[in-house]
């Protein structure tokens, strides 16, 4: 569903003029983040406030996401538009869907990963950096009450299980590889104009640590599960979990917020629907185990990761 179209009860207000493509976002006045240990630290009185965005796979950590914030006593999602699809480059109306979640929901922090923008990404990168510094100045509007952007790694994809030829698919992770490495790049070179008031969050060591791509991985008991859909792309619970930990652990590190309470991990959220019927249909995340041995892929070279 359009983001426009999800946000059709939100507020309507006159919209800020966004900054213009060439301006430069480290012109914003410098401050200290206002949260945790630079300012009041979130409370389960008054939790910190987080919007999530981004496509699919975002959309699939989300609820991890959710439960995680949920444990630490003092954090909870208030807004969610990611959508399968979503990105600066294929949502043309983000800047003014951006004033309509900011006036209805009042964030302190976005946090958002996407894959949509990595062939306009490896394409033009001076263009496409301008783009996302442009959204980051946007998101952190001085006195919006956005205080922190967390741009995430985007979790590295496998091979696609879906091309049979052996050849075709090993080119096509290849090109889309790369691609994502310059997404990456990108964000972290954009968040760092910003100051304390934007961050990039590295996501390979769960996802592709020592470069080897995993489908499987060991939980806390030593069990081999399923961290990716069949179609080596979209989030299982168990991946979902990982990726939700990573962003609460580093939400630590820049406010103090609190670590999330045992537990979470095994909660109602692992039910959701999104994580049984995936693009090929039901049995997103079957019961299956590698074979013995397994390691992973090794991921195809690229030399633009951050």
């Amino acid at each position: 569903m359009p983001l426009s179209a999800a946000l059709s009860l939100a507020l309507l207000v006159p919209g800020r003029p966004a900054p213009p493509p060439g301006a430069d976002p480290s012109t914003r006045p410098a401050a200290a983040v206002g949260l945790g240990p630079a300012g009041p630290p979130p409370t389960p009185e008054d939790p910190l406030r987080v919007w999530v965005l981004g496509d699919s796979v975002m959309h699939d950590g989300s609820p991890a996401l959710a439960a995680a914030l949920a444990a630490t006593g003092e954090g909870e999602i208030v807004a969610d538009s990611s959508f399968g699809g979503w990105g600066l480059t294929t949502v043309p109306a983000w800047a003014a869907d951006t004033e309509q979640i900011i006036t209805a929901f009042h964030p302190q922090v976005i946090i958002g990963t996407w894959s949509w923008d990595d062939t306009v990404a490896g394409d033009d990168p001076t263009a496409y950096e301008a783009l996302l510094r442009q959204a980051l100045a946007r998101w952190l509007t001085p006195g919006d009450g956005v205080e922190l952007v967390l741009l995430v790694e985007f979790p590295q994809i496998g091979p696609n299980t879906f091309i049979a030829q052996p050849l075709l698919r090993a080119r096509l992770w290849a090109t889309l590889t790369a691609e994502q490495r310059a997404w990456d790049a990108e964000a972290a070179q954009a968040v760092a104009a910003f100051g304390p008031h934007a961050r990039y969050l590295a996501t390979d060591q769960v996802f592709d640590p020592d470069g080897r791509f995993l489908t499987w991985a060991p939980d806390s008991a030593g069990r081999e599960v399923r961290v990716r859909q069949v179609d080596n792309i979209h989030l299982c619970p168990f991946g979902a979990a990982e990726l939700a930990q990573l962003i609460v652990h580093d939400l630590g590190q820049a406010i103090g917020l609190a670590p999330s309470a045992p537990g979470w991990q095994d909660g109602p959220w692992t039910a959701d629907l999104r994580y049984q019927i995936g693009v090929a249909g039901p049995g997103a995340c079957p019961a299956d185990q590698p074979v013995a041995g397994y390691r992973g892929l090794p991921v195809p070279s690229s030399d633009r990761r951050p």
